[in-house]
Formats: C-alpha cells, structure tokens, sequence
C-alpha cells in the first residue's frame, strides 16, 4: 500500500478519506507527526486528534527500517477502522533526516500538492488535550501578527510556557533571566503558513536547537510568538532519544554550537558565546559522566566541538 520513498521524493499515499462532517471552522488545519520507531505513541497521538476539528495529517515515517515501517503500516491501518474525520498522508524516507529536514520535507510536498492555511507540528510523544487546536487556531485568528503558536505542555508535575534560551551560556531556564529570550518548544506548534517558505527549520540542525533557532528568527522579524494559556498539550518528554545516550548527547550538543552564529547580533558575540559554551557544557560533561557513570557525555561533546570547528573552517576555505 505504502511504497518506499526516494530521500527528497518520498510518496504519499492516503490511508483515510476525510468525514463530510468535519468542523469547517478549522478545516484548513494539517497535523505533522514525526515517527521514529515509534509507532504506539504515534496511534495514541493520532488518537488524540481524533475529534480536534483537523483536515489532514501527515506521518512522516523517520525510521529507515523495513520492520519499523510495516509496523507503522499496520498500525495506521488497523486506526484506519475507527473512521478518523480527517485525511491520512504517509512519507517514508529511506533513512533517518532528523528532524528538522523530515518536518520541512513534509510541509514542502503538502504545499505542493495539498496546501493548507495551518499546520500543527506535534511530537508522536505527546497528546493533545480537548478543544486544544481551536483554542491555538481562535487566538492566532485574533492576532493575525502571530505566527507561531503553542499550548501550555502538562509534563505531569510541571506546566510549562515554553523556556528562556540564554544566549551567552546555551543554558534553559523556566523563567527570564538577563540574556535569555522566550522560545517555544517543537513539541506541539500551531503555525502560519505564510512564514513556512521553501522551509520552516533550519536543516544544518539534525535535531535539538532548531525550534530555539525557529523562534529567534520570527522574534527578530514582524512576526511574533505566543504560548495560548488556553490550551494544553501532554508531553511525556522522554521522546525518540535516550538521555546519557550518544546520540542524544552528541546532537543536543552540536545543536547548542550551531546556535552560536545564528543567536549573535555583533561579529563580537561569537568568540564569547562559543566561550560560554566551551564551560558550560563541559562542566555538565563532567557532571553527567558522573551521574551515568560512562564517558559517553565528555565524548560527544568533544566530537561535537570537533565537527562543528572542522566544518566551520572547511566551509570558509
């Protein structure tokens, strides 16, 4: 039913047809999942969506495994029987793009072959809660200077508005602090259509630092963010990734350099946020190689500092 993709060209084939009833107030909102090995947390996010007024979804099968895809497949056809009251698109790309390239992919064939006015970018890890998307879609209709929009995330024991990047540092806090600015997290984005252009993220970024980056480009543009207290999103925050794993920590990491010349207003920034980075994450190395008691984190931070000054040089060469 669902061929393999090319890379760039991944085929989409529709797995549901649309309800005539469906809600025609938020009708030109498409839904983005990203899979990655995942595709129980995938159905139950798709299930969360069921009655939250959307005209498409598209999953974007990240996984690059055959087994992985057929489970996927068998998932979304057996939610096919339950008559979701939206259309299901499918991308299965050969391997895995991150994040950032596998959300850009999806956006560029859906405004290509089936434009919509908004889509909610929400990860497969999290639940929308009741009369969250019209809650999202009410407010950016009252302010049409909005351009990016997220709910209030519920982790379970903490409500969170989004988080305060410190430029100098790459530290996150919970609250302002002198040197930080407001971003709002990828794990669930309602988003205009008309910043999308010929892409939304950053793709030098793989994963992790692309949302932070997303949100200091709107900020400095005539466009503006908000968390709508309103509405609500669940988020169990553990994700495809596993903390202490290289993985996790050699693209967090890499993420928080690339952030360095993106975030920087004045050439003279540079040299110290690259600084305040070198400290910062190499304290948290160390501390973390403590916690896990491996050296995975001191590891993949020095390959990340590696690769990030290697390309630099190469690219100015």
């Amino acid at each position: 039913m669902c061929a393999y993709a090319e890379e760039r060209k991944a085929d989409s084939v529709v797995l549901m047809k649309r309800l005539p009833n469906s809600n025609l107030a938020i009708s030109n909102v498409c839904a983005v999942i990203l899979d990655y090995f995942g595709s129980s947390k995938t159905m139950t996010c798709l299930a969360s969506l069921m009655d939250q007024g959307l005209d498409t979804v598209m999953i974007v099968d990240n996984s690059g495994d055959q087994n992985a895809n057929a489970q996927l497949k068998a998932a979304l056809d057996n939610f096919s029987q339950r008559h979701a009251p939206f259309t299901i698109h499918r991308i299965i790309n050969k391997h895995n793009l991150g994040f950032a390239k596998g959300v850009n992919d999806a956006l560029r064939w859906l405004e290509k072959n089936q434009p919509h006015r908004y889509y909610l970018l929400i990860n497969n890890d999290a639940e929308a809660t009741p009369g969250m998307l019209s809650q999202l879609l009410k407010f950016m209709q009252e302010n049409k200077r909005v351009a990016l929009a997220a709910p209030v995330i519920d982790v379970g024991y903490q409500q969170l508005k989004g988080f305060w990047y410190h430029r100098l540092t790459g530290l996150m806090f919970f609250r302002p602090v002198i040197g930080s600015f407001h971003y709002l997290t990828g794990c669930c984005l309602l988003v205009d259509q008309r910043i999308i252009g010929d892409a939304l993220f950053n793709e030098e970024f793989f994963m992790y630092g692309e949302d932070v980056e997303l949100n200091w480009r709107i900020r400095s543009s005539d466009w503006k963010i908000a968390c709508v207290n309103e509405a609500t999103v669940q988020h169990e925050g553990v994700g495809s990734s596993r903390q202490g794993g290289y993985f996790y920590e050699y693209h967090m990491t890499y993420g928080h350099l690339l952030l360095v010349r993106k975030l920087a207003r004045k050439q003279w920034e540079i040299p110290l946020f690259y600084f305040g980075r070198i400290v910062t994450f190499t304290t948290r190395a160390i501390v973390r190689i403590a916690r896990y008691r491996s050296l995975v984190p001191i590891k993949a931070w020095g390959q990340s500092l590696r690769k990030h000054f290697l390309l630099h040089h190469y690219n100015r060469n």
